[in-house]
């Protein structure tokens, strides 16, 4: 019988060694939580809070862009339509305004193109990224801000 006591007293106290390891190691202290509980409420040195966004805003470029490729051995199009997304209503007026400056500066980017250029999937995902930036620099270069944070092709046909 003392052997049973003896074994039940060693695993409460290693047990509660382990606990107590395990508290320090992972848990933490009163204070800690208390510093982050500070932060989340934005007292303290605290950490900064992650910025909720507005809800996207998408916006086509109407009409369809459709360009010629330049090849002498045949003609060749390519028609897109594209749409950008924003978050604040005034960067779509911005758009609507600047309209002819932000389609003329997407056409010429079009224009450096090649039929092999936006054949594979790689090619279109960096076109796209090309668009946005010219997108944005036109914007920018207009109206002092970029607005436009990304841009899609809700299609896009090569014949």
């Amino acid at each position: 019988m003392k052997k049973i006591i003896i074994i039940g007293v060693a695993a409460v106290v290693i047990l509660g060694l382990g606990g107590g390891a395990a508290f320090y190691f992972l848990g933490g202290s009163k204070d800690e939580a208390m510093v982050e509980g500070e932060a989340a409420t934005g007292e303290g040195s605290g950490e900064v809070k992650p910025v909720e966004l507005d809800p996207p805003i998408y916006h086509a470029l109407n009409p369809d862009f459709v360009i010629a490729f330049q090849n002498p051995k045949n003609v060749r199009f390519v028609k897109a339509s594209i749409e950008v997304m924003v978050r604040d209503d005034n960067v779509i007026d911005d758009l609507k305004l600047h309209m002819p400056a932000v389609r003329d500066a997407v056409i010429m980017l079009f224009s450096t193109k090649t039929e092999d250029d936006l054949i594979m999937q790689e090619g279109k995902e960096k076109f796209r990224a090309e668009i946005l930036k010219v997108i944005r620099d036109t914007l920018e270069s207009l109206t002092g801000a970029p607005g436009v944070e990304a841009v899609y092709f809700s299609n896009f046909v090569m014949q």
